[in-house]
């Protein structure tokens, strides 16, 4: 779990246009292959994995595959419905293990007693816990930056996810869960064995992350009752 890409960081990553349009063209590329999902799955978690862009440039990433599917399909006049369903599935797939090993990152660092600023490691959480929407509004910002089928569907899909929400939330939302109870545990089952900055990194962790949950589930509670409503 080492080698996950860190949720935050002080600095910003937003890759340029050259990276974005390699990424778009990539994506079109895919467009045309039987296994679309697996497809885009693996180009997402390339490049994660191999720091081309980051979790903090999900918006970028999720606007580059998504329009450039979307090139692909509308070239070669493939399904577009199906097409976009299946790459966006793969996408949210590969972005929500991204998501969870940032997080048994985080918790790594804790237990090993690595320092955090609290704006820092807040930070980090609320980036974890933001990317479903951060995947939804850039979904719903390249239909508004197309046209015909390809805005239509770009738009049903977003408003579709945004109600019945992504693998990458549910993912966050466990990988949260687990965090807070995980390394509150720690801290208190092996607190003779820790030093006292690796029992200070882990509680205030727990602290913050349980914070983090806790105003997620009041998000979640409003977006419910809006839906009621």
């Amino acid at each position: 779990m080492s080698d996950a890409t860190p949720p935050a960081s002080s600095e910003s990553s937003i890759p340029d246009n050259t990276q974005l349009m390699q990424l778009h063209d990539e994506a079109a590329e895919a467009a045309s292959a039987s296994d679309l999902h697996e497809r885009v799955r693996e180009l997402t978690a390339r490049v994660l994995h191999e720091r081309r862009m980051a979790l903090n440039d999900i918006r970028e990433l999720v606007v580059a595959i998504s329009s450039g599917v979307g090139s692909g399909l509308t070239a070669r006049g493939g399904e577009m419905k199906d097409g976009l369903k299946q790459a966006v599935a793969g996408l949210d797939e590969a972005v929500g293990s991204a998501a969870q090993a940032a997080s048994y990152t985080l918790r790594e660092a804790a237990t090993q007693g690595q320092a955090f600023k609290d704006s820092e490691l807040k930070a980090s959480l609320e980036q974890l816990r933001d990317l479903e929407a951060q995947i939804v509004d850039a979904l719903k910002q390249t239909a508004s930056q197309s046209g015909g089928r390809l805005k239509e569907e770009l738009g049903y899909l977003s408003d579709h996810l945004r109600i019945s929400g992504t693998r990458t939330g549910e993912q966050v939302r466990e990988a949260l869960q687990q965090l807070a109870r995980g390394v509150k545990a720690s801290s208190l089952a092996g607190r003779a064995g820790l030093s006292e900055s690796a029992g200070a990194a882990t509680e205030r962790l727990a602290h913050v992350a349980s914070g983090v949950l806790e105003a997620l589930s009041d998000s979640l509670k409003r977006q419910s009752e809006r839906l009621r409503s």
